[in-house]
């Protein structure tokens, strides 16, 4: 099944970096770019089916939308770091309805020397984040070549979730994508399912619960009004939803958020 992360579709300077021990992530995508870098072992790495196995000191670069999956081939450490495009506008904007030839690079010694201080071990500000991130967008230019997508699926998904980002608080349907999109119906609900691997409802239901997961660990909003800023119609539509996800309700949620000092 493909997963969409709403988490890693947000812009106004959304950037998230870990480091994972013999990772491994199922097929997915959203619409932040993604930078990896392997620092130990070697991580196989598919990008809209296509698969790379990057070595140490290798460094790849995931475009918006584009569908890929991570997995460890053997012991390995690699640095991930999923961030929007306002950091990289002028890369973002060049990029836009393109796909590269390739997706694995490698960055000069000076270049990665830079990198390695500010971005993959220390804490830079904004402008140092950005600096960095715009050093490994000139190197993945410099060895990467763009060219127009040639895949329709991937200007869909793009399409659905540029709508779903737009619209998910209001009361929306299919029909309401179909109408957007100019598609038949029934032949979008059957494009849906099979570039999503799963309904409208449920795609747009997943985009909500991400928002008010956001909301509710971010801000000290009252959880009425999370749930309908979030889109969902109502309180208990909001509180079965949420359960049946995480397993807890959103008051826990927040607590344990408390607790571990996310608030």
């Amino acid at each position: 099944m493909l997963y969409h992360q709403p988490s890693n579709s947000r812009g106004n300077y959304t950037f998230d970096k870990r480091i994972h021990t013999d990772v491994a992530f199922k097929p997915h995508f959203h619409k932040n770019l993604e930078l990896i870098r392997v620092l130990a072992g070697r991580v196989r790495l598919s990008v809209n089916e296509q698969t790379r196995v990057l070595e140490l000191g290798q460094y790849a670069l995931v475009l918006p939308n584009e569908v890929h999956a991570l997995l460890s081939d053997g012991p390995s450490r690699c640095w991930v770091g999923v961030f929007s495009g306002d950091f990289v506008r002028t890369f973002e904007s060049r990029i836009r309805g393109k796909e590269g030839s390739d997706f694995v690079f490698t960055c000069q010694p000076a270049v990665e020397h830079f990198v390695r201080e500010y971005l993959l071990e220390g804490e830079g500000d904004l402008y140092l984040t950005k600096a960095c991130l715009y050093a490994v967008c000139s190197e993945y230019s410099r060895q990467i070549t763009l060219q127009p997508q040639t895949g329709k699926s991937g200007l869909f998904m793009r399409a659905v979730t540029d709508y779903i980002a737009g619209n998910y608080r209001s009361k929306v349907g299919l029909s309401d994508l179909a109408e957007a999109l100019g598609y038949n119906y029934h032949y979008l609900s059957k494009c849906f399912h099979k570039n999503f691997g799963m309904s409208f409802t449920e795609f747009l239901n997943s985009y909500r619960l991400d928002a008010a997961l956001t909301l509710l660990t971010e801000t000290d909003r009252e959880i009425t009004e999370i749930a309908l800023e979030s889109g969902f119609q109502s309180i208990r539509s909001f509180n079965e939803y949420f359960k049946s996800r995480t397993g807890t309700t959103p008051a826990r949620y927040r607590a344990a958020g408390v607790r571990q000092g996310k608030l």
